[in-house]
């Protein structure tokens, strides 16, 4: 509703119209009618033996300010006035939308979803899960940790692409973790390609001049499809100025496999995970590499790259406008009310 909004801006004061022509005439006007109003005074009919006549200082400019219901009834129509010309200038309340600090970092978070990932390696809560579903929650986690960050999603088997571009609306990229699915880019594995997509993202992105730019990539597999190699698109990221942290998924040998159909007999297969790959794109990009074996591990994994990232900033916060022109309408009217009920009313002269 408008009036939380509303009310939320003018407790916090931050508040601003969109013309100001208007507020600049309404002004100008307020005091005019002002000053002629005390220089012509109140309308009367003058009645023959209603009484003594008038004093020149009741009459002046001095008697008038000291005629309180006059005065009161003045200073109603003149503030109903007021708002209506405000309202005219179209008020607005500032809103902070996001948040105005963060880590000063811009991520792409790089995400193996290829066919092993659908080994049944991992537990959760108690629960046998795949590789995958453990990654997208402890990814969650690292996400809603980086609260002012700007965040991207690359997803990557065969081959890679955007999930979700870099943002700072954390909903919306949580949104896009959870569609994921095995076998959503294919059975393959393209580091090169989503190292390469991924520097891509940060490079175009834009951001502020001292962003720091990192590309987290979790896998649990070996280079084996792509035109681009890993450790060139990992030289192409250093030139680029971002750091690769690489996070091996998994142990190596024979693993279950999840199957499509339920009470199918779990498959047995062989995994390995390339770890000198993934170490020299870390080492190349200055980044650092991380093996998962457990699932304790991935999540402190996560906590500890959470920390070597941390590097506070201070940023111009961004607002969104919400109306304030219902709420001075409002109050208009509510004067106009109440100028009628007293001049008509509680404080009615009789001649």
């Amino acid at each position: 509703m408008w009036p939380g909004a509303e009310w939320e801006a003018l407790r916090t004061g931050a508040l601003g119209v969109e013309n100001v022509v208007w507020l600049w005439i309404g002004a100008f006007a307020l005091v005019a009618l002002a000053a002629m109003a005390l220089l012509s005074g109140p309308g009367c009919v003058r009645v023959p033996e209603a009484g003594p006549p008038r004093s020149r200082t009741q009459d002046s400019v001095l008697g008038r300010l000291l005629d309180g219901p006059w005065l009161l009834s003045l200073s109603l129509r003149l503030g109903a006035l007021g708002l209506l010309l405000l309202t005219l200038a179209r008020p607005v309340g500032l809103l902070p939308e996001n948040p105005a600090t963060g880590r000063g970092i811009d991520l792409v978070i790089a995400l193996d979803a290829s066919g092993s990932m659908k080994a049944l390696d991992a537990t959760l809560a108690s629960r046998r899960v795949t590789r995958l579903e453990l990654a997208q929650q402890v990814v969650a986690d690292f996400i809603r940790e980086r609260e002012g960050d700007r965040i991207g999603l690359v997803v990557f088997g065969e081959h890679a692409f955007t999930q979700c571009p870099l943002t700072v609306d954390h909903r919306l990229l949580l949104n896009a973790l959870e569609r994921i699915e095995v076998g959503i880019a294919g059975d393959a594995t393209a580091l090169g390609e989503a190292i390469g997509l991924g520097v891509r993202r940060l490079r175009v992105a834009g951001g502020t001049p001292d962003a720091r730019r990192v590309l987290l990539l979790l896998t649990d597999g070996r280079h084996n499809s792509g035109r681009l190699g890993p450790e060139t698109a990992a030289e192409i990221a250093q030139l680029e100025h971002v750091r690769i942290h690489a996070v091996g998924v998994g142990t190596s040998g024979r693993v279950p496999f999840a199957q499509d159909h339920p009470g199918a007999p779990l498959r047995f297969e062989e995994v390995d995970l390339d770890r000198k790959t993934l170490e020299t794109i870390a080492s190349i990009s200055q980044g650092r590499f991380f093996h998962a074996e457990q699932p304790e591990d991935l999540a402190q994994i996560v906590s500890a790259i959470d920390e070597i990232e941390a590097s506070p900033r201070t940023s111009e916060p961004r607002y969104r406008r919400a109306s304030l022109a219902p709420l001075t309408l409002f109050a208009a009217l509510l004067l106009l009310l109440l100028e009628a009920t007293t001049a008509h009313g509680v404080l009615r002269r009789l001649p």
